[in-house]
Order: C-alpha cells, then sequence, then structure tokens
C-alpha cells in the first residue's frame, strides 16, 4: 500500500485508462498469465461492482461473447447486450435468474468479499464461506473444461477450498496478483479446465455454507 501521501499507481493508472477500480489489474494480470478469457466466451463475474472486471472481461470476449455480472451494489458502468448486470446478494439469489439469461459459462470469476469486522479469523471464515458459496455456482454453472477464479482471505482453513479446487480442476494455481496490496490477506485461487464431476462427489464438493 503506498504510503500517506504517495499516488497509488495502480488506481492512477485506471482513472487514466477509463477502468472504474485498480483492481481489474489484478485481473488482467492472471489473464495474461493463464489466458483465462477468449472472445465468444460466456463469463460470469460474482462481486462485479463497480464494474471493472467487466469493463476488462467485456474488451476481452467481444460483441460475439456474452458477460454476466451479479451484485448487491449498483455498477458504474452503462449496461447493454452483450453485458447483463443482476443486481441482488449471490447468497441469497436465485440461480434461475442466470440461467435465464445462460444456461452455462466458459468462466466464472469471484471477487466476492465479506465486510470486515477488523477480526482475523472471523473475516477469514466468512471470505472462505463467500468463496465455497462461489464455487458451488461455478460447480452447477462452468463447462467442463471451463476456468474459475474466486477471492480468499487466506487463513488455516484456506487448503480445504484449495483440496475442492485440485478435485474439480485439472489444475489449481494459487496466485497473488503485484495489484493486491502487500497488507491485504486476499489471494485468488485458479482451477483450470473443470473436471466433469464423478457420481456422487456433488454433496462433497459443495464446502461450508453462508451463515
Amino acid at each position: 500500500m503506498p504510503r500517506p501521501g504517495q499516488p497509488d499507481i495502480y488506481r492512477t493508472r485506471a482513472r487514466a485508462e477509463g477502468y472504474v477500480a485498480r483492481a481489474v489489474y489484478k485481473l488482467k494480470e492472471v489473464d495474461e498469465k493463464y489466458h483465462l478469457f477468449q472472445p465468444g466466451q460466456r463469463v460470469l463475474d460474482l462481486g462485479c461492482s463497480p464494474g471493472s472486471w467487466l469493463q476488462y472481461i467485456v474488451s476481452r470476449t467481444g460483441p460475439k461473447g456474452l458477460v454476466v455480472g451479479v451484485d448487491v451494489n449498483p455498477l458504474a458502468i452503462p449496461v447493454a447486450p452483450p453485458l447483463y448486470f443482476v443486481p441482488g446478494e449471490v447468497t441469497s439469489l436465485d440461480l434461475e435468474i442466470i440461467t435465464a439469461i445462460s444456461p452455462v459459462f466458459d468462466v466464472v470469476v469471484s471477487d466476492l468479499a465479506p465486510k470486515t469486522t477488523g477480526m482475523r479469523q472471523v473475516d477469514q471464515q466468512r471470505s472462505l464461506e463467500l468463496a465455497f458459496l462461489a464455487w458451488d455456482w461455478a460447480r452447477k454453472l462452468l463447462r467442463e473444461g471451463g476456468h474459475f477464479l474466486v477471492k480468499v482471505f487466506e487463513g488455516p482453513d484456506t487448503p480445504t477450498l484449495t483440496a475442492v479446487l485440485k478435485a474439480g480442476f485439472n489444475l489449481c494455481r494459487h496466485v497473488k496478483p503485484a495489484g493486491s496490496r502487500p497488507a491485504s490477506r486476499e489471494i485468488y485461487l485458479l482451477g483450470l479446465k473443470k473436471r466433469s464431476a464423478p457420481s456422487g462427489a456433488r454433496a462433497s464438493q459443495s464446502g461450508p455454507r453462508p451463515r
């Protein structure tokens, strides 16, 4: 994090390049390394407000793609096809609202984060619950061979989610983009090329539910 009085280079860059938040560079770095997005893809963005990730994803998937953002907070960008916005809490939103737009997605990304309390263990647990919820959505909506990126506050229980993603994808990586503030406990877990779920495995992959 910049010292007081020093400019945040990512925030300054975002303003210059027309993005509504500095968080875009975290996603861009992951995409440039792992090639998540391609023209014509269908992408679901959970926790999308204010919309910088949507701006970037739409630029990558192009006019033949489809991008759906979900957040309880409003966007700071205009919305028009192929970009769609669904307002609501991910914890309680009816999945059929999403499947009415697209029944399947090529990529699911989640930047969901809890309202922090300042108590590390509480914040880590709430973040993990949101990450498992995002995975539950991805498990149902992500096509075989698709990719999943999710934010989580790193803690002692993070390996439980890592293990689930290792079982669900051909490749799983921990990513700490340069745009993440050094003092932050946030990391991103990346699952590449979703495997087909064996029968009977669905319940064991759900993880803890948000309280």
